[in-house]
């Protein structure tokens, strides 16, 4: 995806039109990315609008005629690793959240604990290689970009992935 001086005036004027269209065809891939990093829906949720307003404060670094969904996706990368080096200094727990995990861990997990779990078996490039793979339906060839790394390094970190979710009993599909 590609932004033409026109859209870019565009979101610069606050057309509403324009930045929906731009949300919703990118929506999918920032919520993977900040999500392989937070690793929670609740805190990736939050910070999916201030990813969308760094994009549109940030719009003039923006280099016409380049990639948008790659540098959009760096930002969400940046904002997404700044937030947790803030909230891993800081511990919240709840008690009766502490007993609610404790009682139903071993219990049958719903598949949203499962996935929680499976997601967290993966360090933080197989994370974002799988989610960007999975759930934004990205080619290989699209992911070493936006992760900047060789074609082949990409292809060995998703095989790992998916061999380690396997692994853990998960019903993958490659």
């Amino acid at each position: 995806m590609t932004l033409d001086h026109q859209a870019i005036k565009r979101l610069k004027a606050h057309d509403n039109p324009t930045f929906e269209k731009i949300y919703d065809e990118t929506k999918r891939g920032v919520y993977a990315i900040v999500f392989s990093v937070t690793k929670s829906h609740e805190d990736t949720n939050d910070l999916l609008q201030d990813v969308y307003m760094k994009m549109l404060i940030k719009i003039d670094q923006y280099k016409v005629g380049s990639n948008f969904l790659n540098w959009l996706l760096q930002i969400a990368k940046n904002h997404a690793i700044d937030y947790y080096r803030r909230e891993k200094k800081v511990t919240r727990v709840d008690e009766d959240q502490i007993h609610h995990i404790q009682s139903n861990y071993d219990e049958n997990p719903d598949e949203s604990d499962q996935f929680q779990r499976m997601i967290e078996a993966l360090d933080e490039d197989e994370r974002m290689i799988v989610l960007l793979k999975i759930v934004d339906d990205l080619t290989h060839q699209e992911i070493a970009k936006i992760t900047q790394k060789p074609l082949g390094t990409v292809l060995w970190i998703y095989q790992k992935a998916i061999n380690k979710l396997k692994r853990f009993g998960g019903d993958v599909h490659e």
